[in-house]
């Protein structure tokens, strides 16, 4: 005997959860599964046989089980109807007897696919149930399928495309021509291409997300049907980052995810229009975060295309742009630099290490360097903000471009005017989605209609004033994020960012420094809790921005509860100014501060009636206590030493609370502490005399808001020797607070203020914070 779990397919549950009580005392047993057997569709009657299932009566009175049956595949599709039938609907059983009913199968009226469900049998009353496992295959009859290719010049290309359906992927008889022998149903099919172009590279989709196969019949992928996927934006923007792109399928209860990623050399993305499938679900989505053009060059006086890039190592020019003479200065081997002073030098490479040529050409007074790749090699390559650099502004340009430029200017003066910024002041972060079907123009108009448009600073927390971020972005039918890697951004800056509103879901990773793997997920940092954006403008958001301790972050996932006799605490090290931004310590990474080493050291301590219980390496971990109500006291140290982490270096925060044997999960009254203050993007507080901080006192979500809460704070400009005397903060209702913050009287210049702030509600429960350096105050 078994038992079903409600929200699961047959498929996942087959029988159910085994129930020992009803297998020993229930007064009915039925046969567990059938399996009804393996059928092609259309067939006649007399391909079936009856199946019988059989049911026992163990008790001593006659028993009446009333019989229903239902069969579907797992996308919820139900076998035709009379194609499966019961042979009565009502079966009677005498004591400690059984009786068979029979199943009969109708291959006429069969359709293709794979079906499963229960006969169900209960008695009138619903006292006494079974059920009966049942199954079926229905197959198609076979047809060849001959598959052609074209490329985007019409050219025939001699590969296998994708070819999927709801059994999975289907494999080929035949390679040339490319034939497959499959079932006749609903398939997809899919080819994808890389092709080079005159400024970089195309990345080409073609879809065919709904082919019927009813017969013998050919199809083709046609590369120059496909369309150019256009995002406009509404200032100058480039794709900069992973580009990439996806397909989505659904049939009969299968799905099928495939994505495409690839560089910023690929500057265009094509894709097949498709009609609007009639089986299942379908999307395509192309993935684009685009930000102000990082170089761009424009010959004066010229119809002359000309796509730099800066080499990975190389300087910037000015944000203000440069207007430079081209030269002919011969070629990395042998270069000719009489004539470069203050103007571009050109040379032809052969792609070698231009380290000792840019110092040269630096030395002879040129301003910028032009590198001519050969016809078989690609001049793109990924500036990065780190690292030693060039003695000079380098770029590489195509063989073809470089060489059209080289020609110019032996016949005539030729300026070219370079513009771009490595800082950019927006961002459009763009999930392009096509639903159902593909148009036969794909655009995507960035507005505040469709995008959420959230202005965000990045506050400088020391080292290199440059952090590695991205937002990752799924679709809802995934339940993870891909092929999106990490970027880089200035700190101690703000910009807009237009992030695509509607059912997408984001989460924003946020590193204080640069780091090393680029061309990974960035998994290390400050983040913020899976949400989803409506258009129009957002609250603002600052990362790192003060003060960072920490805390539970509103919105979470995970929070801090008590299930019966065990305190599940999920409490973050890091959390900054913004509502659900968090982050853990670093793993690997602990280091002893007074021997200088880089890393995170995290300690937390739990006591119960004043006695200490327990310890751990952090406060996310799971503590086991005694039953009954008491007082507890929960205390994490926190510090972080690194050349990228100057401000909230050290944090000690002790929580009080009283607690209980619960009987179900419960969230503990830990208060948690948020701080509002007036930093600029440098965590630095400009005030002459003093200034105000604001606080905020809140419970975890589930709880409600704490009642008669009162707020001390101190402040100390020594990193914690000696403190102001602790002061009362004034309240504002809805548990809001501040407190004037003064001028340290016998230190001049920029100081580090640490805090130390206290608050208590009307229930004991007290939390006692202190944040070493945790802003800057200048004059």
């Amino acid at each position: 005997m078994a038992v079903l779990n409600e929200g699961q397919q047959v498929t996942e549950q087959g029988g159910g959860r085994i129930d020992l009580a009803a297998a020993a005392f229930a007064p009915v047993t039925a046969t567990g599964t059938v399996a009804l057997g393996s059928f092609v569709s259309g067939g006649t009657a007399g391909q079936a046989e009856d199946t019988t299932i059989g049911y026992t009566n163990t008790s001593k009175s006659e028993i009446t089980l009333r019989l229903t049956l239902r069969l579907a595949t797992t996308g919820g599709r139900e076998i035709a109807d009379h194609a499966v039938r019961l042979g009565t609907d009502s079966v009677r059983i005498a004591p400690a007897a059984t009786a068979e009913v029979p199943l009969h199968v109708d291959p006429s009226v069969l359709e293709r696919g794979d079906y499963y469900g229960y006969v169900n049998a209960s008695t009138a009353d619903g006292k006494t149930t079974v059920h009966t496992t049942a199954s079926l295959s229905v197959h198609g009859p076979k047809h060849r399928l001959t598959v052609n290719v074209v490329d985007h010049e019409g050219k025939p290309v001699a590969d296998l495309p994708t070819i999927w359906g709801a059994d999975g992927f289907e494999s080929y008889i035949s390679e040339s021509p490319a034939v497959a022998e499959i079932e006749e149903g609903t398939y997809q099919l899919s080819y994808s291409s890389l092709d080079d172009a005159a400024d970089g590279q195309e990345l080409r989709e073609i879809i065919l997300p709904e082919v019927k196969v009813t017969k013998d019949m050919s199809v083709t992928l046609d590369a120059r049907k496909t369309t150019k996927v256009e995002i406009r934006t509404p200032k100058p923007a480039e794709q900069r980052g992973i580009i990439s792109y996806q397909t989505y399928r659904q049939l009969d209860g299968q799905s099928l995810l495939q994505g495409t990623m690839y560089f910023d050399v690929a500057k265009r993305l094509y894709v097949s229009p498709a009609a609007k499938v009639t089986e299942g679900r379908f999307e395509f989505a192309s993935r684009w975060q685009l930000v102000a053009p990082l170089l761009e060059a424009k010959v004066r006086g010229a119809r002359l295309a000309v796509s730099p890039y800066y080499t990975h190592n190389s300087p910037l020019f000015s944000t203000r742009g440069a207007r430079l003479t081209a030269v002919d200065a011969g070629t990395d081997s042998a270069p000719d630099l009489r004539r470069v002073r203050g103007r571009l030098a050109v040379v032809r490479t052969d792609g070698t290490d231009m380290t000792d040529l840019a110092r040269a050409t630096a030395k002879a007074g040129a301003a910028g360097l032009m590198l001519v790749y050969p016809s078989d090699s690609y001049p793109w390559s990924r500036w990065t903000p780190d690292g030693d650099r060039l003695a000079l502004p380098t770029m590489g340009v195509s063989a073809a471009e470089g060489g059209a430029l080289l020609e110019r200017a032996k016949r005539h003066r030729t300026t070219v005017e370079f513009s771009g910024t490595a800082k950019s002041p927006y961002l459009y972060d763009v999930m392009q989605v096509s639903s159902d079907g593909i148009p036969e123009r794909v655009v995507h108009t960035v507005s505040e209609h469709n995008s959420a448009v959230v202005k965000t600073t990045y506050s400088e927390g020391g080292g290199v004033p440059w952090a590695s971020e991205q937002r990752f972005g799924s679709r809802p039918y995934q339940n993870f994020f891909w092929n999106q890697y990490s970027r880089w951004v200035p700190t101690g800056t703000q910009r807009t960012e237009y992030v695509s509103a509607g059912d997408t879901q984001w989460v924003h990773v946020v590193n204080d420094g640069l780091v090393f793997f680029v061309d990974t997920p960035l998994t290390v940092g400050v983040r913020d809790c899976i949400r989803t954006y409506r258009p129009g403008k957002q609250p603002a958001e600052n990362w790192f921005g003060a003060v960072v301790r920490p805390a539970i972050p509103r919105g979470t996932t995970t929070p801090s509860v008590r299930s019966g006799n065990v305190l599940s605490l999920r409490i973050p090290e890091f959390s900054d100014s913004g509502a659900d931004h968090w982050s853990r310590a670093l793993t690997g990474g602990f280091g002893d501060p007074d021997e200088g080493a880089e890393g995170d050291t995290v300690s937390a301590d739990l006591f119960r009636d004043g006695r200490k219980i327990a310890d751990a390496a952090n406060a996310w971990t799971d503590f086991e206590v005694a039953p009954g109500k008491a007082d507890y006291r929960l205390d994490l140290s926190a510090s972080r030493v690194s050349s990228e982490w100057k401000f909230g270096t050290r944090t000690q925060t002790s929580w009080s609370f009283r607690s209980d044997t619960t009987a179900e999960k419960a969230a503990l009254p830990l208060l948690q502490l948020d701080y509002d203050v007036p930093v600029d993007e440098h965590n630095t507080v400009t005030a002459r005399h003093g200034h105000t901080i604001g606080l905020a006192v809140r419970n975890q979500a589930g709880l409600p808001a704490p009642r008669g809460v009162s707020v001390q704070v101190s402040v100390s400009y020594d990193d914690g020797r000696t403190w102001t005397e602790e002061v009362r903060a004034k309240g504002h209702g809805q548990n809001r607070f501040t407190a004037a913050v003064g001028r340290p009287v016998r230190t001049h210049g920029d100081t580090f203020v640490t805090l130390r702030v206290t608050a208590t509600d009307g229930s004991g429960n007290k939390i006692r914070q202190t944040v070493e350096r945790a802003y800057m105050l200048s004059k």
